[in-house]
């Protein structure tokens, strides 16, 4: 708005509901009446009410007090780790383990074995020249030299 106009207004800009007076009067008296009649609540306590509240409850309650009973005493715990300490003692003394014996085992099952699992490689770690030469294996009774040497390759004797 500018200044000039400001000296120009007639009205206030607020306005009344249309009879907005007629009903006021019977409004403002039913509330007040409403109010004398609410601030009573209606309930009232006897006297001394709370103070007797306690023990007029404890009085109906009369269950005695259980009996506690230990779960883990000195003597169930003493019991207990003795009986295991007696089942472990048991499992190590190794009466339930063989030691497996030389006699036992199969020929068959140790050359499948050697054959199947080790390599050639390891076993020349395992086995020193001391210990195995390749005439521990050759009967000589049995061979004629001249037929080993007729049965020998020479291209296995080269090395390249």
């Amino acid at each position: 708005m500018k200044k000039e106009n400001l000296n120009t207004i007639n009205t206030s800009g607020f306005k009344v509901p249309n009879d907005y007076f007629e009903g006021l009067e019977d409004a403002i008296l039913t509330q007040a009446l409403l109010e004398t009649h609410t601030k009573a609540s209606g309930f009232k306590t006897p006297e001394n009410y709370f103070d007797t509240l306690d023990s007029a409850i404890l009085s109906k309650i009369d269950k005695p007090e259980p009996k506690v009973f230990n779960l883990f005493s000195k003597k169930t715990i003493l019991s207990i780790s003795s009986a295991a300490a007696a089942i472990v003692l048991l499992f190590n003394l190794n009466l339930f383990k063989t030691t497996p014996t030389l006699d036992a085992l199969d020929t068959v099952t140790v050359e499948n074995y050697i054959l199947d699992e080790i390599e050639i490689n390891d076993l020349n770690l395992l086995i020193g020249d001391s210990e195995l030469s390749q005439t521990d294996f050759i009967n000589y009774d049995l061979i004629e030299i001249d037929d080993y040497i007729d049965d020998i390759d020479l291209n296995d004797l080269y090395q390249d």
